[in-house]
């Protein structure tokens, strides 16, 4: 699995982003920082579990696996997430998509 350093701090820490601004409010609310982004990639790896893939999608782009359940959060609040990543046809690698709260 593997998550790129912009979608954290260029979109899911970014209170500056159009569409990532939102989930950029709940997740500082729940502790994450912008200088302790490597909780975020944890808790997002965490999150991408077996137990918690509630769907897989095949599209041209290839197989996308859709993780609902608690997201671990510094404060201890663990909201309701959905995480979504995809493999390419030829790569079996899951790419982090995006995350929102439920």
């Amino acid at each position: 699995m593997t998550i790129a350093e912009s979608k954290i701090h260029g979109y899911l820490l970014n209170l500056d982003h159009r569409k990532g601004r939102h989930k950029a409010r709940v997740l500082l609310a729940c502790g994450f920082t912008q200088s302790s982004d490597a909780l975020l990639v944890t808790a997002l790896f965490r999150h991408a579990r077996p137990s918690q893939l509630v769907r897989e999608i095949n599209d041209t782009y290839g197989r996308k696996y859709v993780y609902e359940g608690p997201l671990e959060t510094p404060d201890g609040s663990n909201p309701l997430f959905r995480s979504v990543w995809q493999s390419k046809p030829d790569d079996p690698r899951r790419y982090f998509c995006t995350a929102c709260p439920l």
